[in-house]
């Protein structure tokens, strides 16, 4: 009985780690967001969707301090737990664009695409990786994705070339 009484404050602390983990992340606050993420996931306290979103969460706080190989790693570590998220994988597709590595971002985000076409997000993403590719068809997907985010002003301007 008294380890049934332990594990109910660990599960809650765990849980509450995860939550700041979001709320840094949202915020921008990378450092705290890594320390809160890298609290709950290493617990051992938390259920695999809470750990997959500590993980995704982390891994935007990485990418945002240019931290791109742990951003990739988290990403991956997700992917083995849901290997059909589309967010996960434009996500991972970003931080390889990052890294330069256009072959691997654009495997990726084709995936995302086929599991998720109604993905803002990852066509924008997409639209990035071909244009670093000097691809011309960049523009149709920073399109689809204005059109599928019509109040996005970051898509506006791409689509308007700016």
């Amino acid at each position: 009985m008294a380890g049934s009484m332990a594990a109910a404050p660990a599960r809650a602390d765990a849980v509450d780690q995860a939550n700041y983990c979001f709320v840094y992340t949202r915020g921008g606050q990378n450092d705290k967001a890594i320390d809160a993420c890298t609290k709950a996931i290493s617990s051992g306290d938390l259920q695999d969707a809470d750990i997959v979103s500590a993980l995704i969460n982390r891994g935007v706080a990485y990418k945002a301090e240019g931290r791109l190989d742990a951003a990739i790693g988290d990403y991956t570590r997700a992917l083995k737990m849901v290997p059909q998220d589309a967010l996960v994988l434009s996500n991972r597709a970003n931080a390889y664009l990052g890294k330069g590595d256009l072959d691997a971002a654009e495997a990726d985000i084709r995936k995302s695409l086929d599991i998720d076409p109604e993905a803002a997000g990852a066509w924008y993403v997409s639209g990035e990786i071909r244009q670093a590719k000097g691809d011309p068809g960049a523009r149709k997907d920073y399109i689809q994705a204005l059109a599928l985010a019509p109040d996005n002003e970051t898509y506006r301007a791409k689509v308007a070339g700016k």
